[in-house]
């Protein structure tokens, strides 16, 4: 059989107008590659987009899986650009990044994907999107000026005086099949960027949230306290001992700054943090074998070698269940991060079906190295929760409508700061000293006085875990400490506690601590709601997934109460 041709990709990039690239089968040519600088300048802003001379020509190129795609760096596989301003006063840009297709196209947008980060000072790289294939916005964005039917590829706002650069990348996805093409299909695309001068954005649902909320001021070392006002008081032969301080007890909405600015984040027994979004649009199994329930036949097998003949189906949902959420806060770009709450705004943990989680399993099956507490290890290898979420996303959210209004959100597995601890017999990473200081310190070790949770991904020397751009994660323990959570048995009254069995045990993607090359994760323990650390490897723990949702419309209806939740529509 005639060896099939390679597909080829065409990209044009376009400094707010032009600048056309095409790619054939045989070769390559461009009619033209820009080379100007085009500003827009309104009274003291002026914002500027200036694209380099390399172009995307891939001649030849063959279906790639994205971990692949994603680190491409060879000439004619990126293309860098920058985003300048310069800005004097109280004034804002808000502006946008976007893909049109070009007309004449004869392979399907379904098969290609773009990918864009950020290059950092270091020159290190930093996602901003999770890759995607080509779709368009079936709605404008006012506050940028992007018009509709172009792909959104990334929405910021600068209000001083900056410099921005960018580099995409696109690829043929694996899923392409080039047998039987006849060859010679191309794919082009412009890539756009809008900006306008205004308040920076403020979805509606962020005014319904501000609205609903009154924001609350921190107390003083608020974090050394569950959101209940409990603590460690004291550590005794007996164990610790704990208190209780009416003045710490903190309820209700409060703000901190994230990479991408303000967020606010609820804390304590609060009850009207409750979002519908999405449903099942299909009957939903996972697969039970000795109590633990996996995303797939696959995976149940390969965490139960020889024993695999015990991986039996069971339905989590039914088609058409709806899908109920927390809001763990809103993000500093506007969008909602929420976590999984089950088939019901009330979930009675009763069985699997009627908990919050989508399945217990392991966080990894690997161990005697620090690297498999990452979510990511090797610069790059999936841990097995990762497998889990992803798998349990792409079938549950990723085929269906509600995919769009997933972003690709941050998520963080902080693996800095790993150090050994000579007095706890453990190594520890940054997350104990941060968030475990106070129990350190009764402990009689060399730790900071206070809790300190953050919201920026501190930055990791290691080749796992670090900062990603994902559809779907676990969330950290940072915001577990956030929303109320405290370490070291102290029990709180945080609106993730959801009951006092089995099923309400799940895992966050913090790596906290190694002992005896079993390398543990913050996880929440929810017999005495609390937070605490067990084994990533011989421990096994519910899944509770973690996203963000960007919506420009507001809720469709409720008042997030239980009894009336928000809905994302």
């Amino acid at each position: 059989m005639k060896k099939k041709e390679n597909i080829i990709i065409i990209v044009v990039l376009v400094v707010m107008i032009l600048a056309i690239i095409g790619v054939s089968y045989a070769a390559f040519s461009y009619s033209k590659t820009g080379s100007k600088v085009n500003s827009i300048t309104t009274g003291s802003i002026t914002m500027t987009y200036t694209e380099t001379d390399n172009t995307i020509s891939l001649n030849g190129a063959l279906p790639t899986t994205d971990k692949t795609g994603m680190v491409r760096l060879n000439p004619g596989e990126y293309f860098d650009f920058s985003v300048s301003s310069e800005i004097t006063g109280d004034v804002n840009i808000n502006y946008e990044i976007s893909a049109k297709k070009e007309d004449g196209n004869t392979i399907g947008g379904r098969y290609i994907k773009l990918y864009l980060i950020r290059l950092t000072d270091d020159g290190s790289e930093e996602a901003l999107m999770v890759p995607e294939t080509y779709n368009e916005e079936s709605s404008a964005n006012d506050y940028t000026g992007r018009p509709v039917n172009e792909m959104s590829l990334y929405t910021s706002s600068m209000n001083s005086s900056e410099s921005n650069n960018y580099r995409l990348r696109m690829y043929v996805d694996e899923s392409y099949n080039p047998q039987g093409d006849g060859g010679g299909l191309t794919f082009s695309v412009r890539i756009n960027v809008y900006g306008k001068a205004g308040d920076k954005y403020v979805p509606l649902t962020t005014q319904k949230i501000l609205e609903d909320n009154e924001l609350q001021e921190e107390t003083t070392n608020m974090f050394n306290y569950a959101s209940n006002g409990s603590y460690i008081a004291s550590i005794t032969e007996e164990g610790p001992q704990y208190g209780s301080e009416p003045s710490q007890v903190t309820n209700g909405l409060y703000s901190m700054n994230d990479e991408d600015g303000v967020s606010y984040y609820y804390r304590g027994a609060v009850t009207n943090n409750n979002v519908q979004f999405g449903e099942y649009v299909s009957d939903y199994y996972v697969y039970e074998n000795n109590g633990l329930y996996y995303q797939s036949l696959e995976s149940c097998r390969e965490a139960n070698v020889g024993y695999e003949d015990g991986c039996t189906q069971v339905k989590l949902a039914s088609a058409g269940d709806k899908m109920y959420w927390k809001i763990v806060r809103v993000n500093g770009d506007g969008s909602l991060r929420l976590i999984y709450n089950g088939t019901s705004a009330t979930p009675d943990n009763s069985d699997l079906a009627h908990s919050y989680s989508v399945g217990n399993t392991f966080y990894n099956l690997e161990h005697d190295n620090p690297k498999y507490a990452g979510y990511t290890y090797d610069n790059g290898t999936d841990s097995f929760i990762k497998r889990e979420v992803d798998t349990w996303y792409k079938n549950a959210l990723g085929s269906s409508i509600y995919d769009s209004k997933v972003s690709s959100g941050r998520f963080c597995s902080d693996s800095s700061g790993y150090r050994e601890e000579t007095m706890m017999g453990r190594s520890v990473f940054a997350s104990f000293d941060r968030l475990a200081s106070v129990f350190g310190k009764l402990m009689g070790l060399e730790m900071q006085e206070n809790v300190t949770p953050t919201l920026k991904c501190p930055t990791t020397s290691e080749s796992y875990g670090g900062s990603y751009r994902l559809k779907a994660g676990l969330i950290t323990a940072d915001e577990l400490v956030l929303a109320g959570e405290s370490f070291g048995g102290v029990i709180s009254n945080s609106y993730l506690t959801a009951g006092d069995n089995e099923f309400l045990w799940y895992w966050s993607m913090t790596p906290s601590s190694e002992d005896g090359g079993y390398e543990n994760m913050v996880r929440v323990y929810y017999e005495n709601a609390f937070l605490a650390d067990l084994g990533a490897f011989n421990s096994n723990l519910s899944l509770r997934p973690v996203i963000n949702v960007t919506t420009e419309n507001g809720f469709t209806s409720g008042d997030g109460t239980a009894s009336s939740p928000y809905v994302i529509n």
